[in-house]
């Protein structure tokens, strides 16, 4: 009777160890699992890093003015200047300063033709054209408002006023080139998307404005 409780004792610690050794092992098997869901959780606090690009744009403002609105990524200079179609060069400044520059231009006593902006820094050259008849400015063309890309949290935000009611074409494209949205307006566009809670990588929002294609990178750590 007496070996019989000895071994009854043997076998309940026997038991407890093994569950002791379950539960450990357990406990290690949905640590990682913890861990990425505390991750997953934090994700909105990580802040995004947005790369823009150089835009170059013209705004009417009367029938013979116009506003060119430039817009650097960087504190490079560039090279502004405003040329006939046979490359005689009207216009020329160098611009190095970050952010937008506005430069207004009253084209009254050019003659009637087409004419270039360009914008040009290292390997990069922008490139926007106007069209002069009867002594005033003609809409067509290339000629457009620029979209404005910003980011406020973890939301990216495009802006465009689209007073013509031009088509435009919003997509939003992950580091494998894959289609995560698409949209078509023909109105003003105000779009806002959250990039809280999607994995980390590189996002792409394309905008393409009757031909005029902008692109904005994303990129979510």
């Amino acid at each position: 009777m007496k070996l019989l409780n000895i071994n009854e004792d043997r076998l309940m610690r026997s038991d407890y160890f093994a569950v002791l050794v379950s539960l450990l092992t357990a406990a290690l098997i949905m640590l990682p699992l913890f861990m990425s869901a505390k991750s997953k959780n934090n994700e909105s606090e990580i802040p995004a890093v947005v790369k823009f690009e150089d835009t170059l744009g013209f705004r009417y403002v009367t029938c013979t003015r116009a506003a060119i609105i430039y817009k650097s990524s960087d504190d490079s200079r560039c090279n502004l200047s405003i040329e006939t179609a046979n490359g005689d060069v009207l216009y020329n400044e160098k611009i190095s300063s970050k952010g937008k520059s506005t430069r207004v231009f009253d084209f009254m006593n050019l003659e009637d033709g087409t004419y270039k902006i360009i914008a040009k820094k290292r390997n990069n050259t922008l490139e926007r054209a106007f069209t002069i008849k009867d002594g005033e400015l003609i809409y067509g063309g290339h000629v457009t408002i620029d979209p404005i890309f910003k980011v406020v949290g973890t939301r990216a935000i495009i802006e465009l006023l689209n007073e013509q009611g031009k088509e435009v074409v919003v997509k939003i494209l992950d580091s494998k080139g894959e289609e995560l949205y698409s949209t078509v307006e023909k109105r003003q566009v105000n779009k806002n998307f959250e990039f809280g809670k999607v994995a980390s990588g590189l996002y792409t929002v394309l905008v393409d404005v009757e031909g005029d294609d902008y692109k904005f990178d994303y990129n979510k750590q």
